[in-house]
C-alpha cells in the first residue's frame, strides 16, 4: 500500500518534477487521472508534459502497447504502455531546436482495476512504470485499504507524482 501525499508533499513533488528538464509522455487508464490534473494545475505543466492521454477503449490500449497484451492490468501492461509513451515522446521531440541539448526523455502510465459498478471479481489494483531514455525501467503495483473509488484514484495518483518525481531528480 501507498500512502496519501499532503498537499504541501504534492506541490513539492509536482514542482521536483517541473523545474527539471524531463519531458513526457503520460498515459493512464482506469485511474490516475488526478495526476495529469495535478501536474496541469500547478505552473510549469507546459515544460514537463508533451502529451497526456486515456487509453480507455480496449484498441486505443493496444496501440499505445504495440500488442494485445493481457492482463490488462500488469507490471508487463503498465511496462509495455511506458514504452509506448516514451516512443511517443521521441516522435514529439525528434527536431530539437537547433542550439539546444536535447531534453531527457520518459513514459510514464498507469493502468488500473478501481473500485467499479457492479463490483469486480479479484483485488483493486494499479500498476504504474517509468520508463525512460537513459534505460530506467520502474514498475510497481499498487494494492487498497479502502473501497472508496476517489480515494483509490488520489492514492494512485500521489503514486504516480512520486514515481515522476523519483525519475526527474534523477
Amino acid at each position: 500500500m501507498t500512502r496519501v501525499m499532503t498537499p504541501s508533499e504534492r506541490l513539492a513533488a509536482i514542482r521536483t518534477i517541473h523545474d527539471s528538464p524531463l519531458r513526457i509522455v503520460l498515459s493512464v487508464t482506469g485511474g490516475g487521472m488526478l495526476a495529469v490534473s495535478d501536474l496541469l494545475t500547478v505552473p510549469g505543466g507546459s515544460r514537463t508534459i508533451l502529451e497526456a492521454g486515456v487509453p480507455y477503449s480496449v484498441k486505443s490500449l493496444y496501440e499505445l502497447m504495440g500488442s494485445e497484451l493481457e492482463p490488462h492490468v500488469s507490471d508487463e501492461a503498465a511496462l509495455a504502455m511506458a514504452d509506448g509513451c516514451l516512443a511517443r515522446a521521441q516522435y514529439l521531440v525528434s527536431t530539437p531546436k537547433p542550439g539546444t541539448e536535447p531534453w531527457p526523455l520518459a513514459g510514464i502510465s498507469c493502468t488500473a482495476a478501481l473500485v467499479t459498478d457492479p463490483p469486480r471479481r479479484g483485488e483493486d489494483r494499479a500498476h504504474i512504470a517509468a520508463v525512460s531514455d537513459s534505460g530506467t525501467r520502474i514498475a510497481r503495483k499498487i494494492t487498497y485499504e479502502t473501497d472508496d473509488r476517489i480515494e483509490q484514484d488520489r492514492e494512485t495518483s500521489d503514486a504516480i507524482l512520486s514515481l515522476l518525481a523519483e525519475v526527474a531528480a534523477g
